[in-house]
Formats: structure tokens, sequence, C-alpha cells
């Protein structure tokens, strides 16, 4: 392969959280900060859940300026430390809410919201184009949960997120949209089956099917990679996937380079710590994963890790071809193993969990916050509120409840306090600016898609 994440006196927090959750909140941004180490601070949106946007003039930023709730939405961070936001599922305005194609960018210098590009409303078709040719009428369809990558020269990159099987190029230098092959049936009412060709091998006439929640990263060369995500296989059959895949732009063709053209692949863990050519982390969906700045790949838990349901802890390394499994158990729904606030220790680790935020700091060490899974305590697959970092191949519990909280601490907007904390979620957008900070937006709670709660809440963390 060429591929180049405490607290305190609980009781009295969670008090005050309950009370800080009913005094509404802000729908635009601090326009400055006053974060600490170690702290989180408030810096825009709504503590009020399900809260429409304030989209203000196209292509101006404002501190008024703020996303509507959303969850699944795509994301990405430029070669400027400009973050990206396109669609998701969420509220326009009071009248509108369901599947968003809206494209947003947040500069944190300024810490104002630009609104780039898409309609202010829900539920508008695509726009596909011409192949290959940029314009600015280009519109993708509104989708959640879609595979993003940042590719050398700055250009945002999507493909797929449930049922659709395209993918895309967005130009921030230019401000418009490139369709760049597959589906553009709208919405796709067949299943997508992949076309995997010969292993290792490009061609045109290669495509990974329709799939959500992959793993994805950019190599040093430049190429798209993308690990597994809950799809259609070979044979068009929807299940959990554990392929791999690479998008080489420049002849823009895929070439399948391993893991199973079949759902539901097993796990084959191996011995922990030795790497093999049969190691395998299996078909899964919702992983963590982060690049080491060695070309290593690392992966962290999932849904259905065992092959017969459940999320997973467990710990891989993809490195040179061959996976290796460091460290969690091969069980399923593991609770977490705290420790003491701050204190790493190889005893330490997060409990299973799927669809959280995930951070790289400047040292290449990864942050994780929240998302579905377990505390320290049995639950039913509740959204976590939990910060870790891993570090020098320890877990870190750094800050946030070790059991299920549904309500966080807010405290006052663009302030840091070591008693804030968000509320819990998954499927939220993070990414880490220029001076280290880390960012995070939006997300949901709730334990089925009839039940969900959207927030457009804007956090920083100061490591």
């Amino acid at each position: 392969m060429k591929s180049s994440i405490a607290i305190s006196c609980f009781a009295s927090l969670l008090i005050a959280a309950a009370a800080l959750m009913g005094c509404g909140g802000s729908t635009g941004t601090s326009g400055g900060h006053a974060s600490a180490s170690h702290e989180w601070a408030w810096m825009g949106g709504s503590q009020t859940p399900t809260q429409p946007g304030n989209y203000g003039t196209l292509g101006q930023s404002s501190t008024q300026n703020i996303p509507g709730a959303r969850f699944g939405s795509a994301c990405w961070t430029d070669t400027q430390g400009t973050f990206w936001i396109f669609g998701g599922s969420g509220v326009v305005s009071q009248q509108s809410n369901g599947s968003l194609n809206d494209l947003w960018k947040f500069d944190p210098s300024n810490e104002q919201w630009t609104w780039v590009s898409g309609p202010n409303q829900a539920n508008v078709p695509p726009v596909y184009g011409i192949k290959g040719i940029a314009s600015a009428s280009n519109l993708p369809a509104g989708r959640i949960l879609a595979q993003t990558w940042t590719d050398l020269q700055g250009n945002l990159w999507l493909f797929s997120g449930r049922q659709f099987s395209d993918l895309w190029k967005f130009s921030p230098s230019t401000g418009e949209w490139t369709f760049m092959g597959g589906d553009t049936a709208f919405p796709t009412n067949a299943p997508n089956k992949g076309v995997y060709g010969t292993l290792g091998q490009p061609s045109p006439t290669n495509w990974p099917g329709a799939r959500s929640q992959a793993v994805t990263w950019t190599d040093a060369q430049g190429n798209l990679w993308m690990y597994g995500g809950g799809g259609h296989d070979s044979q068009g059959i929807g299940g959990l996937l554990g392929d791999l895949w690479e998008y080489t732009p420049s002849i823009s063709e895929w070439t399948w380079m391993g893991g199973s053209p079949i759902q539901g692949a097993p796990v084959v863990y191996g011995q922990k710590g030795v790497a093999s050519e049969s190691n395998t982390p299996g078909a899964r969906d919702g992983s963590l994963f982060w690049s080491d700045g060695n070309g290593d790949i690392w992966l962290f838990g999932g849904a259905d890790t065992s092959g017969g349901g459940g999320t997973g802890n467990d710990l891989w390394k993809y490195s040179n071809g061959e996976w290796t499994w460091l460290a969690g158990s091969e069980q399923p729904n593991q609770l977490g193993i705290y420790g003491s606030p701050g204190n790493p220790s190889p005893y330490t680790e997060p409990g299973s969990r799927t669809n959280s935020v995930t951070w790289i700091d400047g040292q290449g060490n990864l942050w994780l916050f929240g998302g579905n899974g377990e505390a320290s305590q049995p639950s039913f697959y509740f959204e976590l509120s939990d910060l870790w970092e891993f570090s020098n191949g320890q877990w870190t519990w750094v800050d946030g409840p070790n059991i299920i909280v549904d309500v966080g601490s807010y405290g006052s907007l663009g302030v840091s306090s070591p008693g804030n904390f968000p509320p819990a979620r998954s499927y939220a957008c993070g990414w880490v600016d220029q001076s280290g900070r880390l960012w995070l937006f939006g997300g949901s709670a709730g334990l089925d898609y009839s039940s969900i709660t959207w927030f457009n809440d804007l956090w920083e963390y100061t490591p």
C-alpha cells in the first residue's frame, strides 16, 4: 500500500448542566475566544436542539451566520485550515427540514461562517451537469454519512452516502462542483453493486458499491483510500463491508486493493501485536481512524466488528499492506476502563463505540469525543460525551462523564471553563485549526432516526 483521544464532582456538574439546557442560546458565533488549555468553550449556535440556521448573504461571512442543526454531514479541512461542511439531514427553517445540500465554510482566524453555495431549503434535487466538467450550476444531492477526502491540491472529494454511488469534486478556488462519475439515479431505487475487477488492477469500469460510514484517507501521493462501510457488495446485497479501495485522481480510476467483495466478512485477529497478510478488521462501519504522519493508518472500533452484532473497542494498525491487531477486545460491547482523569495507563481504554468525532493534533496524537457505545456502566447503545487522547501507545481519559449523560454544560458563550462539556452526541463534525485548537460542530442524539435530536452548537477545545 502507498498510504502515507477530567472531570470531577459529577453530581454538581450534572445539576448545572440540566439547568443550562433550558436557557436557549446564541445563533451566531462568539466573535472571539478565551479558551484555556484542557477546557471546552461554547463558541456559537444554540443550546436548544433542532434549531434553524442563519444563512445571511451568499458568499459573505458574518458573526451572525450559523448552519442549521444537522447530523451526518460531509466534512473536510482544506490545506489552509478552513473547515467545510456539506449537507446532512437537518433543519433549514421552521418550515423546511430534511435532506440538505448546502455548502458552508468556517474560518478559524475570524471565527465566522460563510454560506458558500447550494440552496437554503431542504430536499432540493441534484444537478449533475456533464461528467468531468466543473460548473457553477452543478449540485450534489443532499445525503448523510458520505465519504470525504481532501487531495494534495486542496480539492474536496465526496463519494456516495446511503443511497448514492456518485463521486464529486469541489474546488475551493473556483467554488464549483464537478461530477466525476457513478450513478446519476436520484435516489437510487435499486441496489448499487460494486464492480471489483481484478485485485490490484485499476480499471475505468471498477466502481465501489454505494455505502456510508467508511474509513477514508489520502496518501502521500495524493491517492484516495477507502475501507469498509455499510453498503452493497459485488452481488448487490446490502450489509457491512470489509473491502479496501484506492482511487487515483490522475487517471480517474478505482482499484480494489484488498478485503472481501462479499458483505459480512468476518474479523481475523491473528496474534495481538503481530502483522500478517491474513489479518483483517472485517466488515464494519462507523469506525474511528487516523493517520500517524508516517503513512500508517490506525482504526478503532465500529459497528458489528465481531460478525455477530455489537460494537467493538479493538485497535488496529495498517502498515505496508498488512493489518495488526494492537489492543482492545475480540468481544463486542466492552465497557470503558477510565482510570484517573488525565493519567495515561496501559490498562485504560474507551468502551466499545461507533460514530465518534476524532481529531489529530500537531504532535500526531488522536483525540476522540463521544459517539454511540459503552461508558463505565452497561447501557443500550446510548450517546457518550467523554473525551479521550491516544498518545505513545496509551489511552488517557481526559474529560467528560464516564457515565451516560445526555445533557452538557455550556457555560458562557466564548468563555472556557473546566466545568464545560458538550452534550452527548454522534455523527458530528470535528476539525483542527492551524493553532492546534479542536473544533466540534453539530451531530445528533437518539436511538433511531425517528427520535433524533439535532444540534448546531459550535465548540472549541484547547489541548
